[in-house]
């Protein structure tokens, strides 16, 4: 084998391991299972035909998401018209949970509040947060200065935060008990 084989098939062996990473990106960002599965595979397929546009090999992470961004990017233009976007039915992988325990509707809450976030912000906390990029590498992908960036993932965490804090207003409030007025220390309403 010789050395051009050699690397395009660690290249080949890259991608192909980046494959539920970018599915499961696709599907965090409301993509359903089907679309994702597409998502995922054309993303790498793109990659895969345009390797020679890859300078620097060290940066091939961020520059598949880069590609798996743009193919979102395509999708959401097709498929929706709304300005705000739909997470996906699992934020993170993992056991099932009990639907009444407090983790679950911890986990619902944080979906909820997700759901508020306007794309331009939604992004760049799905790459740092969910993607694990660096800064610099979520910067490269969505085309932003990295100031930029940084607030956008500043505001979004703090658009988070305050939704959270609504619905757990929200939720305090259907709690207390029909019918019952709040009096003053004489008992007087």
């Amino acid at each position: 084998m010789d050395h051009v084989t050699r690397k395009q098939a660690a290249f080949a062996a890259a991608l192909e391991s980046r494959l539920r990473d970018i599915y499961s990106y696709f599907r965090r960002l409301g993509v359903d299972t089907a679309a994702a599965e597409d998502l995922a595979q054309e993303t790498l397929v793109i990659a895969w035909q345009n390797l020679s546009s890859l300078r620097d090999e060290s940066k091939l992470r961020a520059w598949v998401y880069g590609i798996a961004y743009r193919r979102y990017l395509r999708h959401r233009g097709k498929a929706a018209t709304e300005a705000t976007i739909q997470i996906g039915d699992q934020v993170a992988a993992g056991p099932a949970h009990d639907p009444g325990s407090d983790e679950h509707l911890s986990e619902r809450m944080v979906h909820q509040a997700l759901r508020t976030l306007p794309e331009q912000y939604l992004h760049p906390l799905a790459l740092i947060y969910w993607e694990d990029l660096s800064y610099q590498e979520a910067a490269r992908v969505l085309s932003l200065p990295i100031g930029t960036l940084a607030w956008r993932v500043h505001k979004a965490l703090k658009l988070v935060r305050r939704a959270l804090a609504e619905e757990d207003t929200r939720n305090e409030c259907a709690e207390e008990p029909q019918g019952t007025r709040a009096t003053d220390s004489l008992g007087e309403g």
